[in-house]
């Protein structure tokens, strides 16, 4: 593994970046102890209260940053952070007596403690059940022994650790926070991540600074000086710094995460809207063919009418075989359909299913759309003429006037509640008592309106009128076979 390659210089400059934010951090600490030196105030208080703050607002922000972003290592930052600020920042905050009584020995453990989980939150091959159950039994052990500290101090306030027990611990815990510090920190710049790389140089740097303490041969909760309250002080505030960006990370992930699964929705929704239209369509093919199998017979082939309906069933298996092709598949249509003979066909098939209808068309009337969508839309309104209507006498109209052509599908049915006409454009509305999917006309619409078109529904008490507003095809207009080559 070569280990110089993860050295990149976006790394560099994050680390050169990082290690600046340290430092001034640490500037910042050295003058408010000036600063409350110079006031004459209770400094180690002042800078305990301080710490303990930023390490409980680090603390919360990381627990979130977990949360959002279901990550167990950084839940076990979150807790080591977390068990780190509520014992060894709290006792020095309220001032508890760490010199001889068993709160030192119980901050000793409690970073030990914190100590085991960054060690093992060092990343690594995924680990499963085991490693939770060895996280919640470190954590259960330590606040176990935590709360005998409490309850033996509360009991027995005269009893007093050995000092030679209280150094021992004092020394490993603080040498285990800079060692799992620098293990965080070697692992961040391995695997480029800025959380464990901002953890390990804070702890490295309150390790520091207890570090220094020892060296003075100094018991905790001593007064060691203001070096050592200030390095404490620039760590935490560096935990701080580490879960900001942490937490704006897991925000922005889950707000992509939401982004795609709404994307998702979205094509899933438009596939089962393509699916629905599609079984709508075929349900209507169906309709008419079955009507046409049942009035065909030899004899009524041989006749104009059989020959017409004959031609017009093909017409309608070509359209389901067409429908049932691979969008690539599909060979182009003409972008133009003559509409009398295309009316005709249909009331035939219709015709043959029990639907009375009557083809009025003036003149040679052409329409600037393939014959496929225009067959579908009037497909679509004769078969809401036979759910809706039934029993009606039904007209298809059609003429053309300056370039556009107006095509009227009309009943003398029941008609349309009042004011429904506009909202039955819209997918999923139905009228009262309809079992229909009411998808019929919100299709039939959407056809329309992709073919510079307008369809409009007009009811006057009895009977209903479907009128199809289309521009007229011109004469020499190239078609889609042109287009295509």
């Amino acid at each position: 593994m070569n280990v110089l390659g993860h050295w990149r210089p976006t790394a560099r400059r994050a680390i050169a970046a990082e290690l600046l934010a340290l430092s001034a951090l640490g500037a910042v600490a050295g003058l408010l102890v000036v600063r409350l030196e110079s006031g004459h105030l209770m400094v180690g208080r002042v800078l305990g209260v301080l710490t303990f703050a930023a390490g409980i607002a680090a603390s919360i922000l990381l627990v979130v940053t977990a949360w959002l972003s279901a990550n167990g290592r950084a839940g076990q930052i979150a807790a080591a952070v977390g068990l780190f600020t509520g014992v060894a920042l709290l006792a020095q905050a309220v001032e508890v007596d760490l010199r001889d009584g068993m709160w030192p020995l119980a901050v000793g453990v409690a970073v030990l403690g914190v100590v085991g989980l960054l060690v093992t939150a060092v990343p690594g091959p995924e680990v499963g059940r085991r490693h939770r159950v060895f996280v919640v039994v470190l954590i259960a052990l330590v606040v176990a022994g935590v709360a005998a500290a409490g309850v033996v101090d509360a009991v027995a306030p005269d009893f007093i650790v050995p000092r030679a027990l209280l150094s021992t611990v004092d020394l490993f815990a603080w040498s285990g926070a800079g060692a799992a510090g620098l293990l965080l920190l070697v692992g961040g710049v391995l695997t480029a991540r800025s959380l464990l790389r901002l953890v390990g140089l804070a702890f490295v740097t309150v390790a520091v600074g207890h570090g220094i303490r020892l060296g003075h041969g100094l018991p905790y909760g001593a007064d060691p000086g203001p070096l050592v309250g200030a390095l404490e002080l620039a760590g935490v505030a560096m935990l701080l710094v580490a879960a900001v960006p942490a937490l704006l990370s897991a925000v922005l992930e889950v707000w992509s995460q939401q982004e795609a699964s709404r994307a998702r929705l979205a094509q899933a929704e438009a596939a089962m809207a393509s699916v629905a239209e599609r079984d709508h369509e075929m349900r209507n093919l169906v309709a008419g063919l079955s009507g046409a199998a049942r009035v065909l017979s030899v004899d009524e082939v041989a006749s104009p009418d059989g020959q017409r309906l004959l031609l017009a069933a093909g017409a309608e298996l070509e359209r389901l075989q067409r429908m049932l092709q691979r969008d690539g598949e599909r060979s182009p249509l003409p972008a133009g359909s003559a509409v009398e003979p295309l009316l005709g066909d249909l009331a035939a098939m219709h015709r043959a299913g029990g639907l009375a209808v009557e083809v009025e068309v003036e003149g040679d009337v052409r329409v600037a759309m393939d014959q496929a969508a225009l067959v579908q839309v009037i497909a679509n309104l004769l078969v809401n003429c036979e759910r809706h209507a039934p029993g009606a006498q039904v007209w298809l109209r059609a003429r053309s006037a300056d370039g556009r052509v107006r095509i009227e599908v009309a009943d003398d049915g029941p008609g349309l509640p009042p004011g429904a006409a506009e909202d039955l454009l819209r997918r999923g509305a139905r009228g009262p008592g309809s079992t229909g999917s009411g998808l019929g006309l919100a299709i039939t619409a959407d056809i329309v309106g992709q073919h510079q078109g307008t369809l409009t529904l007009a009811s006057g008490g009895r009977g209903c009128s479907a009128v199809i507003d289309l521009p007229a095809e011109r004469l020499g207009a190239p078609t889609a076979d042109c287009v295509g080559a």
